[in-house]
């Protein structure tokens, strides 16, 4: 639910629309990353348009956080079944589009001396002068960090960034094998609940007593699907992802069919 100091949001929405019409005069356009909440209002935006069948979200990887709207002429969008829009490469689309990735991916060598943190490539990063949006996600895995972008900061970024946090790098642009998934690792989780409404789902997933879990929805703790929701009784649609300020963040999976005293098996993942 939009939220009345959305502001940056509703200037999003309406670059949005006029990216789309652009497109559908036949011009191939994109926008910066977004964060995930922003896509999910842009993508309900041209869902709402009748406009989604000629866009893709991308980030570099298929299960990318932070994804740039890709947004193709009708020209593209003739030469695609509709029904396999949706699971045609981006690599296909953009080729027949004839255009280059709008994002690309670099590799961060450090020296190993220290331990460097989401934070430390973030912070390094934009200290350079450079806007969050022209970031994508940053996959951290030992000493090295793959770092999307947006292309047109390619060359910035390979002569400008030297260190990191004080530890001297190097950058390298880097190749993305086909199932690489940012080095995110999950909790498996399997609760029983007694409804799917949202106090319930939140005191089963963060172990707390129900009316522990109705304070924190209610002091506005909890996010669903990127948006603060204050209602206990919220029924909570699933999938989702679920975030409790303290606590974590969760993809909620499936819920199963109620068993014979009508409880409900809730099945989730907890980030880690």
């Amino acid at each position: 639910m939009l939220r009345p100091d959305d502001d940056q949001l509703m200037r999003l929405l309406a670059h949005t629309d006029e990216l789309c019409d652009r497109a559908m005069g036949g011009v191939f356009t994109h926008t910066a990353f977004l964060t995930p909440r922003e896509a999910k209002y842009v993508r309900d935006s041209l869902v709402r348009r009748g406009q989604w069948q000629r866009a893709r979200l991308w980030g570099g990887y298929d299960a990318a956080e932070r994804q740039c709207l890709l947004l193709f002429p009708d020209y593209v969008c003739d030469l695609i079944d509709r029904a396999a829009w949706d699971s045609t490469p981006i690599s296909e689309l953009l080729c027949l589009a004839g255009e280059e990735d709008p994002v690309v991916a670099l590799s961060i060598q450090a020296s190993g001396y220290r331990t460097l943190s989401h934070r430390d490539y973030l912070g390094s990063l934009l200290s350079l002068g450079i806007e969050r949006q022209v970031l994508g996600d940053i996959a951290i895995q030992g000493n090295t960090a793959t770092v999307f972008a947006m292309a047109r900061m390619q060359s910035f970024l390979l002569t400008t960034v030297e260190r990191i946090a004080g530890d001297a790098v190097r950058l390298s642009p880097a190749d993305v094998a086909p199932d690489f998934d940012g080095g995110r690792r999950y909790l498996a989780l399997r609760e029983t609940i007694a409804s799917p409404r949202l106090d319930c789902v939140v005191a089963a997933l963060c172990n707390l007593s129900r009316e522990a879990a109705q304070q924190a929805v209610k002091s506005g703790l909890v996010e669903l699907d990127y948006d603060t929701e204050e209602r206990p009784d919220h029924i909570v649609p699933i999938p989702a992802v679920l975030s409790v300020r303290g606590v974590g963040k969760f993809a909620l999976r499936s819920l199963g069919a109620p068993n014979k005293k009508g409880r409900f098996p809730l099945f989730a993942d907890q980030y880690v």
